[in-house]
């Protein structure tokens, strides 16, 4: 039997929301959070998924110990201080 890894999203855009579903129905995983800074999008995903805690703020997710792995899908140029927040953090990363 798999354990369940705890996982959050960083952003809710483009592809965001075909990541999110993923996860979702994946049985190994547990979505806990999603950030995004925009409004619509953290609406968007509280509609859908109301057991998923949502933020604007990333470094919620970093700072939650009971988090094991963050997927990441945010516009390119961000990719970069994210990914090596969320390693520093100790986080397994997808992006």
């Amino acid at each position: 039997m798999m354990n369940v890894i705890t996982v959050a999203q960083i952003g809710v855009g483009y592809w965001g929301p075909n990541l999110l579903r993923n996860l979702i129905v994946n049985k190994n995983c547990r979505v806990k959070a999603i950030a995004d800074l925009s409004n619509e999008r953290r609406d968007y995903v509280k509609k859908l998924y109301p057991s998923v805690n949502v933020t604007e703020n990333a470094d919620d997710i970093f700072k939650d110990e009971t988090i094991n792995a963050i997927v990441i899908s945010t516009p390119v140029h961000t990719h970069f201080n994210l990914v090596m927040k969320a390693l520093n953090s100790g986080k397994h990363v997808l992006v």
